[in-house]
């Protein structure tokens, strides 16, 4: 039940009378008889009354009518401070803001349709909104931890299978060699006890003979016969004693490989977790909420957008031909090159425009997405997948597998988005796990995604479309002016950059598809420009030629 609300003039007089009307002006509750009184006196007649119904609705909106400082009812407005004040605050702290001050009543009209109001309404929204990006931001944070931590897991697993196999492959490489080693020595061996055992043998024929000779035969018999027999044992010692000679004795040990020792006595951890820490983007800004009403971003017309270009960067060529199928600028301000060469690498150029490395990858790539500070995912066509790599580490942290060959490959909000034969874009979360399917209805090549968009070019009918996540198809793009579209990429206002690689130009088209803009063509110097990249933080725009190894570095710039 809501609480009791008294009718304050009748309980000054000792009453208690239910309050039917609440003076947001005097702070009190009046009865029906008590209000008409409180209207009818002429200090008083122009106070704001409510129902006690409504007030309900805001008696726990604290709202502060006692100046804090000296505890007097507030009762003007300094323009000058733009602060509510009471009498006392006038000769203490604006005794030189007279033409600036005026009464409360005054500086209150209107104020359900002021911009201050409307400001205040549009900060509250704003903060709700920014607190569910906050929570949005964690729970991708949380989820980004999970995925991190399954693949930790499954490279620990998988080392510990190599390493397993390894040790295996190992043990059983090292008894096949103890087991020929024994076979050939115990063969040995019995040869030589086999050539022992025939020389027994004729040595126990002679003692034997020699024993009958002494109870039968002869004197002249024995005689002759041992002088014989003697020369026989002769030999026969003599055969036994070369045969002797050539046999060694041999002990078997083994020798425990030193990285093994190593592991079982100076490796006392299986890897490190480390903890990368980072401080996060607030979308929180200070906001001042009694100045002018702030205005709502209109759309970015395609028209004011400018080129100036920065930097003009020569790509080594590796071989006979050149052909660039990615690139990308990184966090560090470097660029990234995909290249088709016989090293099956990524190359990497400083700012300056020097080549600073060679990132070596596990085949030919066909197109590459930035996914943070230090990750990539690699799309390799016919090969059938894609890897994330570390380029820090210089690991490749997963490897997802499709049905079918992948090309334009792009990241957004924690999702891998990849192009397979051309027919589908495949969604991926960080562990590979196909979250979504969508279908095109043209051979699609190269994609682009920002929020809940994706945009891709189909070279072959020289288009270009826009669908959402959920595969609902809102436009597309086909002017003579754009044949062979190549490489395509948004800015923050969702418009749209994409280059043409036999019209040999880079147009801008309007997030909506209806205007577009040539902003480079042949004259310059663009030949068969065929990918391109966009940094939506610093406004720069990366255009490269696809065959003569050069590319472009442009400042975006809008009027």
């Amino acid at each position: 039940m809501a609480s009791f609300i008294p009718c304050g003039p009748c309980c000054h007089d000792g009453n208690t009378q239910n309050a039917d009307k609440w003076c947001t002006d005097c702070n009190e509750g009046f009865c029906n008889v008590c209000e008409k009184a409180h209207k009818s006196m002429r200090i008083t007649r122009d106070h704001n009354l409510i129902l006690i119904e409504d007030y309900r609705k805001i008696e726990n909106v604290y709202v502060r009518i006692q100046c804090r400082e000296h505890g007097s009812k507030l009762e003007m407005f300094c323009k000058a401070h733009e602060q509510v004040i009471c009498i006392a605050c006038l000769p203490t702290n604006h005794k030189n803001c007279s033409d600036a001050i005026v009464p409360l009543s005054e500086a209150a009209k209107n104020v359900k349709t002021s911009t201050a109001l409307a400001d205040l309404e549009h900060t509250i929204n704003e903060t709700l909104v920014n607190i569910q990006k906050c929570r949005n931001d964690r729970e991708a944070a949380t989820e980004r931890i999970e995925i991190q931590e399954k693949i930790i897991k499954k490279r620990i697993f998988e080392t510990r299978e190599t390493i397993n196999k390894h040790l295996d492959d190992l043990e059983r490489k090292l008894l096949n060699e103890m087991t020929t080693i024994n076979t050939s020595w115990k063969s040995k061996y019995g040869t030589i006890q086999n050539q022992l055992n025939e020389k027994e043998k004729e040595i126990k024929r002679l003692q034997e003979q020699t024993s009958q000779l002494t109870r039968f035969a002869s004197d002249i018999q024995v005689f002759l016969r041992t002088h014989q027999m003697k020369k026989e044992i002769h030999d026969e010692v003599k055969s036994i004693t070369k045969a002797l000679a050539s046999v060694r004795n041999y002990d078997i040990e083994i020798e425990i490989h030193q990285g093994i020792t190593s592991l079982l006595k100076d490796v006392d951890y299986y890897a490190k977790v480390k903890l990368d820490e980072s401080t996060i983007k607030c979308p929180f800004k200070d906001a001042k909420i009694d100045q002018a009403q702030i205005q709502v971003p209109t759309r970015r017309s395609v028209h004011k957008t400018k080129l100036l270009l920065r930097k003009t960067i020569r790509i080594e060529q590796e071989g006979k031909t050149m052909d660039i199928t990615g690139c990308a600028i990184l966090a560090n301000g470097n660029f990234l090159f995909a290249v088709k060469t016989w090293k099956n690498v990524l190359m990497e150029y400083s700012t300056d425009g020097l080549h600073v490395r060679d990132i070596p990858v596990s085949g030919e790539p066909c197109d590459l997405t930035v996914i943070g500070t230090d990750q990539i995912a690699v799309s390799y066509n016919d090969l059938n997948y894609i890897e994330v790599i570390d380029i820090k580490k210089m690991v490749v942290l997963n490897t997802m597998t499709l049905k079918n060959n992948c090309r334009g490959i792009s990241y957004s909000n924690g999702k891998i988005y990849v192009v397979v034969d051309g027919r589908k874009i495949v969604v991926l979360d960080m562990a590979g796990t196909i979250l979504n399917t969508i279908k095109c209805d043209i051979n699609a090549f190269h994609i682009a995604t920002i929020e809940d968009r994706i945009y891709y070019t189909a070279p072959i009918s020289n288009t270009v479309k826009y669908c959402t996540l959920a595969g609902n198809r809102i436009w597309n793009f086909k002017d003579k002016s754009l044949t062979t579209p190549g490489g395509i990429a948004t800015d923050s206002a969702k418009n749209v950059f994409v280059v043409g690689i036999r019209s040999n130009n880079l147009m801008i088209l309007q997030d909506d598809g209806t205007v577009s803009k040539t902003l480079l063509t042949k004259a310059d110097g663009l030949d068969q420009p065929a990918r391109l990249y966009y940094n939506t933080e610093t406004n720069i725009l990366l255009v490269c030629n696809k065959c003569d190894g050069t590319a472009f570095l442009y400042s975006v710039m809008f009027d």
